[in-house]
């Protein structure tokens, strides 16, 4: 298959039969950070508070939905926990990578300071623990610490490799799955856990998240290298500005006839636009871009198989959009 056009559903029409549970989501979430001073409040509100795409949150709430729970009491908590953890990391990475807009909005840091931003992000931080903590069945405090740390550990690695042209594909795809995947996974297996599902159920849905939050990743690091910037809502080739080797690079490399020749390109295309502009030409022309994308369909069919143990019923249905909309969007 060719890599695909804009997609055709926006992710909040995709989202739109759960937005009375991501209301409840978003009350809880206000509960939790209802006891800070006015001042962390306030810098929390410009850290964009419960605003972005709520993906995952979404994704905690259908868990609990398929296991026949109720988005409400700690099924809500702890969707609202996996936000909070989620939005802690954005705020974190965009320090780390001097970022100055998300979402086509400028970053906490950019507005307020790296001092603030990495503050704000540990308070979210804490009150994702302490919240956790007092839950009575204590899966989430004890699981989400172990996802955090995988997390981070992601985050850590890929700055350890960083302008690494020979970078091996069990690396990438390490940091694909610290960065992106542990978190898709957990938020659906605590929804599951904290919504009475069975050990299968919750395995099941559990491993859907790993391969939705794989091909996720992978399709983004594809956008970066080919998207539309107006569409994308950020400047292209930022990865191989920062020195970061994806996907669609590896698999370029690897196919190369002279490897030092592909090895040289990539480490030119980290410090000249020219020749940053250059090497996406030929991961367009070569077919590197295009296999990326199969990298994600094959992903994304290991998440189906998953899907297909599950109940025919509308929420598995709204899994399997969400799970066409990672491959179609084009942002």
């Amino acid at each position: 298959m060719s890599a695909p056009g804009p997609a055709t559903v926006p992710l909040p029409d995709v989202l739109a039969p759960l937005q009375a549970d991501l209301a409840v989501v978003g009350e809880a979430w206000r509960r939790i950070l209802a006891d800070l001073s006015p001042e962390t409040t306030s810098l929390l509100a410009e850290a964009g508070a419960f605003s972005g795409k709520r993906l995952r949150p979404a994704l905690t709430c259908l868990g609990a939905r398929l296991a026949g729970g109720r988005v409400e009491g700690d099924v809500a908590t702890v969707a609202a926990i996996v936000e909070l953890i989620h939005t802690a990391t954005l705020v974190h990475d965009d320090v780390i990578d001097g970022a100055s807009v998300r979402r086509r909005r400028p970053t906490l840091n950019a507005r307020l300071g790296e001092t603030a931003a990495v503050l704000v992000g540990d308070v979210l931080f804490s009150k994702a623990y302490r919240t956790a903590s007092w839950l009575e069945d204590p899966f989430a405090a004890r699981y989400l610490s172990d996802v955090v740390g995988e997390v981070l550990e992601g985050e850590i690695l890929q700055d350890v490799v960083a302008r690494s042209a020979d970078l091996p594909l069990a690396t990438y795809e390490r940091i694909i799955r610290g960065k992106t995947a542990a978190l898709y996974e957990a938020s659906l297996r605590v929804g599951a856990h904290y919504g009475g599902a069975s050990e299968q159920v919750e395995e099941d849905l559990a491993r859907f998240g790993h391969h939705l939050g794989m091909a996720f990743q992978i399709v983004d690091d594809r956008l970066d290298l080919d998207g539309d910037e107006a569409e994308v809502g950020k400047s292209l080739g930022t990865d191989l500005a920062e020195g970061k080797t994806t996907l669609a690079v590896i698999l370029w490399r690897d196919a190369a006839a002279d490897r030092a020749a592909a090895l040289s390109a990539i480490e030119a295309a980290w410090d000249d636009p020219i020749a940053a502009r250059s090497l996406c030409r030929q991961l367009r022309e070569g077919g590197a871009l295009r296999q990326a994308h199969q990298r994600a369909e094959q992903e994304i069919a290991a998440a189906q198989q998953r899907l297909a143990r599950l109940p025919d019923e509308p929420d598995r249905h709204l899994l399997e959009t969400l799970a066409r909309y990672t491959l179609d969007r084009s942002r």
